[in-house]
């Protein structure tokens, strides 16, 4: 059942490599729910010829992925038998979408969908007939489309155009029997009914009451790309109006804020640009309290020339007050922290509202000799790396009775005017000096006084700071630096994945804006070691590699058991 239910993800992939498709807005679109909380889409049509290009089909794939023993016959035959005979339309767009929804027992359930288009309805009837799993299964014919359970809680269903693969959870909870006093397992939910009806919807709701007729979702598509994503807070909304506690305005600042992306894979990088649109409330807040850019001086003087990563933020702090006041509970916040002779302004004014964190040299290392514990302890290693955390402190009254009051909890120690680490810091293994200018998280106290020496110059890509200029909050990974860091060290059974990770990734960046008065637009960029070759070309190689070493793996774990225990595993260790 699990290989049937595996067999539309396999299907992403066909379409990648068979397909080709225009740009404009998808049929597909009227099938999902306005309630939907993300939705994924792959345009195989824009990914083909960028494969064909790099010298790599459908039949190499497989060739690499398939080595050729029994295991591998046959599940190439399953494949290749979805591929050419389940009259499935691999030109079309693939679409993944999900959705929670929140019930009156305060019970949720979850559904997540893939729609492929369809060439032949009657050719997938003939195929999933044939199929072992589902033996004794029969095929319902609705007005509007038919269906068939593959199992408890997964539905395949499908019309003349289109069919979607369901998945379909429901999560109880005890109910409290104020009677016995003790919780109580409520009777199991009908999740082939309700599964059912979730189908149904598809099939039969109207174009106002789909994705279909909202303009930020079909507008997404107006730009060529491989992939798009749509995220939507409505999806929250059930949820929140089961809160035991209701803030004011909760559901005006969250309902209708929408998020779109676009996914392109281009020479030497992968692109991903997002935009996230905001409702008239969210709006009015984030144009009343605009921030400032990203301090690029914070990592100048970083003491190191090995940097993994770096995180950089730059906002109003005003922000969280005018938020408070939007949803009405500024006066609550306060009486609340008014016991520890605090106020919400108190703890929101305490920093500038600049933010900076970088790590470097990562890695791993033996266990000193002094924490040796027995001989196997000698042979683990353990990850290590540097680490700064910079605020520079923004109202020091604010800031000096939020920190005496950690100090009064034993969270932190106060020597003079200075706040250290408490001994729970202590025993995390970080350092932490506060005073009035900044507040500083530290790997360990000689990084803390490099960095604060300012003797030092990061060592960064040019490149990389330039695009962090202006930004109201920068990400940078080095991906390539990072796994070198670890890769002696890694399982034996993934090292040709590990060094096919490495020779494929050179780093991450990543940049937002501040909000232009209708959206805030991000941009994330994967680099690659390869420049000239597209992205799709070298990730599909990844890709592969791993799905071999997999295979591999599993392969060597099945004859480790088949010696252990010639006769098969005893179920009562399968089960254990």
């Amino acid at each position: 059942m699990k290989q049937l239910l595996s067999l539309p993800i396999v299907a992403v992939l066909f379409a990648v490599s068979l397909s080709s498709c225009k740009n404009d807005v998808p049929k597909e679109a009227k099938y999902i729910p306005k309630e939907a909380g993300f939705v994924l889409v792959l345009d195989p049509g824009q990914m083909k010829d960028k494969l064909q290009k790099g010298g790599i089909s459908i039949d190499t794939l497989l060739s690499h992925i398939f080595k050729g023993d029994s295991m591998d016959v046959k599940d190439k035959t399953r494949i290749e038998e979805l591929k050419n005979n389940a009259g499935i339309n691999w030109s079309s767009k693939m679409f993944v979408f999900g959705q929670q929804k929140s019930h009156a027992d305060n019970s949720t359930s979850n559904t997540f969908s893939l729609i492929a288009g369809l060439e032949d309805a009657d050719k997938l009837a003939t195929y999933l007939q044939k199929q072992e799993e589902l033996k004794g299964k029969s095929i319902t014919k609705e007005k509007d489309y038919s269906h068939v359970s593959t199992s408890n809680g997964s539905m395949l269903a499908w019309n003349d155009q289109q069919v979607i693969v369901t998945m379909y959870t429901h999560t109880l909870k005890p109910v409290y029997d104020t009677t016995a006093m003790t919780f109580k397992k409520p009777p199991p939910a009908d999740i082939e009914a309700e599964m059912k009806q979730e189908v149904a919807h598809y099939f039969t709701q109207s174009i106002k009451e789909s994705l279909a007729d909202l303009s930020v979702f079909t507008d997404m598509f107006k730009e060529k790309a491989d992939g798009y994503v749509f995220t939507s807070a409505n999806s929250s909304l059930a949820a929140l109006s089961m809160m035991s506690f209701q803030l004011p305005k909760l559901e005006e600042l969250i309902k209708d804020n929408y998020a779109t992306a676009t996914l392109s894979f281009e020479d030497g990088r992968i692109l991903a640009k997002s935009t996230s649109y905001t409702n008239q409330l969210l709006s009015s807040v984030l144009k009343q309290y605009a921030g400032p850019t990203v301090n690029l001086s914070m990592l100048e003087h970083y003491p190191s020339q090995n940097i993994n990563g770096i995180m950089l933020a730059a906002f109003n702090p005003e922000i969280f007050g005018g938020l408070l006041k939007q949803l009405e509970v500024e006066g609550l916040v306060n009486n609340f922290l008014e016991k520890s002779g605090l106020s919400s302004q108190d703890l929101y004014k305490s920093l500038k509202g600049d933010i900076a964190v970088i790590v470097s040299d990562m890695g791993t290392t033996t266990t000193e000799p002094e924490a040796k514990q027995d001989e196997r302890s000698m042979l683990r290693k353990k990850p290590v790396g540097k680490m700064i955390l910079s605020a520079p402190v923004g109202d020091k009254a604010s800031f000096a009775k939020v920190m005496d009051k950690a100090v009064e909890q034993g969270v932190l120690v106060k020597q003079n005017n200075v706040y250290k680490a408490g001994n729970l810091f202590t025993f995390m293994g970080l350092y932490i000096q506060a005073d009035d200018k900044n507040l500083v998280i530290a790997s360990d106290s000689v990084t803390y006084a490099a960095y604060m020496s300012q003797s030092s110059k990061v060592a960064i890509n040019k490149e990389a700071l330039d695009r962090f200029k202006g930004k109201s909050t920068v990400f940078y990974f080095d991906i390539a630096n990072t796994l070198n860091g670890f890769s002696k060290d890694a399982p034996a059974g993934f090292q040709q994945s590990l060094t096919t990770a490495k020779n494929t990734f050179k780093d991450v960046l990543a940049t937002s804006d501040n909000f232009d008065g209708k959206s805030v637009k991000a941009a994330l960029e994967v680099r690659m070691q390869n420049e000239k070759q597209n992205s799709l070309v070298t990730l599909t190689s990844l890709i592969t590699d791993i799905a071999v070493d997999m295979r591999l793996q599993a392969k060597r774990e099945k004859e480790s058991e088949e010696k252990l225990f010639p006769g098969g595993v005893p179920a009562i260790i399968r089960t254990n």
